[in-house]
Order: structure tokens, then sequence, then C-alpha cells
């Protein structure tokens, strides 16, 4: 994997700029949540990362470790990234109520880069039961 992807990703993320986040993903991307949502292509990337920057105004990535796992073919190559993840939830996501409460949260994305160094599928691993602890959604 290009070195610089994971902290690429967390620069792109931490900018909180739209259009370069979706511009991370090839153009018919797949970024899946393990949680069950599923987000193909521009279009919807473009939603995901909306609501997140609305639910999330300060959201920030903190990569703790990134590398690749074997390359896939000559045109791709797979990847994981550990990450934290902070914010302050100002407006509601899903069912999730805003709440003005802070977040601190460990994930993992695992998925595969295209020749171009964008990511072609992604499985994104974070922990929504702490996510509504922390929230004070559920004990």
């Amino acid at each position: 994997m290009n070195p610089v992807f994971a902290q690429t990703w967390s620069d792109t993320w931490n900018s909180h700029d739209p259009n370069a986040i979706v511009r991370l993903y090839a153009d018919a991307g797949v970024h899946r949540m393990a949680a069950g949502s599923t987000y193909v292509g521009a279009s919807q990337l473009r939603e995901m990362v909306d609501r997140s920057l609305r639910g999330y105004p300060d959201l920030h990535f903190l990569i703790r470790d990134h590398q690749a796992l074997q390359v896939v073919d000559s045109s791709s190559e797979r990847f994981v990234i550990e990450y934290t993840m902070t914010g302050t939830q100002r407006e509601a996501i899903g069912d999730r109520a805003g709440t003005g409460k802070s977040i601190t949260i460990d994930g993992a994305m695992i998925g595969e880069l295209d020749a171009s160094q964008r990511i072609h599928r992604c499985t994104d691993y974070l922990d929504h039961h702490s996510i509504r602890q922390q929230l004070g959604l559920i004990d």
C-alpha cells in the first residue's frame, strides 16, 4: 500500500471537505458499514459524508496503524487502517438523536485500493454499542 494513503485518508476526512472525501473513492466505490449500511457510488457516498459531518461537525480521525495485506492483482491492493474517531454529535444520525455529547471510538477499515490509489471497496468496523453508550442513549 502506498505508505501515505492512510494519512491522506485521515487528513482528507479531517479537512471536512465533502468533495475531497468522496474523491478518495473510485467512481463506483463501495463503502460498507459492518453494522449494515452500504453506500455505492459518488451520490450515496456524498450523502454518507454529508450526514457524518452534519452530525459530528468536529469529526476527527487519528490513524493508530495501517498496513497492506496483500496485492490482489497488478491493479489493486488490500489495506487495513486502524483509527480513533472523535467528535461531538450535534445533529441526529439515523435513530440517534443529536445529544451534544462527545465520543471517542476505535475502528478499523479493511478494503481494496484500485491502481489509482482510490478506494474500490471497503468495510468499516465501528462499535456502535459504545457510540450509543457514550451518547447516553443506552446503559
